[in-house]
């Protein structure tokens, strides 16, 4: 029982990992908190379902191919919405995502309906022995699928210019920028990559439910409370948090009620927020004035 609940909560909060890198990334490169990052994976989901259902594509092609079409989106979404807004006050962007948020949301219902629709699976759904435990292959392959994504985005950070370039815009703009950096294109490569692995995540997320234009709300709301109480400047904090949020709720529902399963994220957000603000895994920030 045990191995089993671990299993499927290491693969829930792999799930919601990977949107909360996605935060993490966008906030770190662009000082934005997008509350649109749950609708925008959703909507670039439909659009992979529509690709395997009109072109009858395998869905492992489909899956590689939402990596480009996340980047698109991500990328069209910056230069048209957010990059005006780049010399604004902050609370003009935090405004703006949550009008995309509603943009993305009623426009997929718009082109697709909101009927929910049954969205395959690229694993079995047989369970295995592990053990002595009969461990789904759908949470085994959600936790590998997380976890090469997480290796490719440390691979990207710390041997490749351009991910060298954002570490460095994310620390201090200023003087990344006077250092040569780009900023206007780190923040296009932060949009376009994140949004990429965010629709990953609703392509993993949409065969546990259904795939409806409601399905990232309590994902989203999730992977908040995990980059909060990790760390939201730390990515590998974020990780940690996502996976303590989705083994501890797994194990609060199957031991003490389902009726405190969502309400323990929130009660994490405010404890953090109360008693340790900077996160668990990162050191407070202090400015000079």
């Amino acid at each position: 029982m045990i191995t089993q609940l671990l299993a499927s909560g290491l693969a829930l909060g792999s799930v919601y990992a990977l949107l909360a890198l996605s935060l993490v990334l966008i906030h770190k490169a662009t000082d934005v908190v997008n509350f649109a990052q749950g609708e925008m994976a959703m909507f670039g989901t439909y659009a992979c379902f529509a690709l395997l259902t009109k072109t009858e594509f395998p869905l492992p092609v489909v899956m590689l191919a939402a990596v480009p079409l996340g980047i698109l989106l991500g990328v069209a979404t910056e230069r048209i919405t957010m990059g005006p807004l780049r010399s604004a006050p902050p609370v003009n962007a935090l405004i703006a995502t949550i009008g995309l948020w509603m943009i993305f949301h009623h426009t997929a219902g718009w082109i697709w309906g909101y009927d929910p629709v049954r969205f395959p699976s690229l694993f079995s759904p047989e369970p295995i022995n592990i053990l002595g435990a009969r461990v789904a292959q759908n949470s085994l392959g959600i936790i590998a699928v997380s976890l090469l994504v997480m290796v490719l985005l440390y691979l990207f950070f710390e041997f490749t210019r351009m991910g060298i370039a954002m570490r460095a815009a994310s620390q201090n703009r200023r003087a990344a920028q006077l250092m040569g950096v780009n900023v206007t294109r780190i923040s296009l490569i932060a949009w376009g990559l994140a949004t990429a692995v965010s629709v990953v995540c609703g392509l993993l997320i949409a065969p546990l439910t259904f795939l409806d234009f409601e399905m990232m709300l309590s994902v989203l709301l999730k992977a908040f409370a995990g980059a909060i109480l990790g760390g939201f400047n730390s990515l590998p904090g974020a990780v940690v948090g996502c996976l303590v949020i989705g083994v501890v709720e797994n194990l609060i529902a199957a031991y003490v009620s389902t009726a405190f399963k969502d309400t323990f994220a929130f009660g994490i957000i405010i404890v953090v927020l109360m008693f340790r603000p900077q996160g668990l895994f990162t050191r407070e920030i202090v400015k000079k004035v």
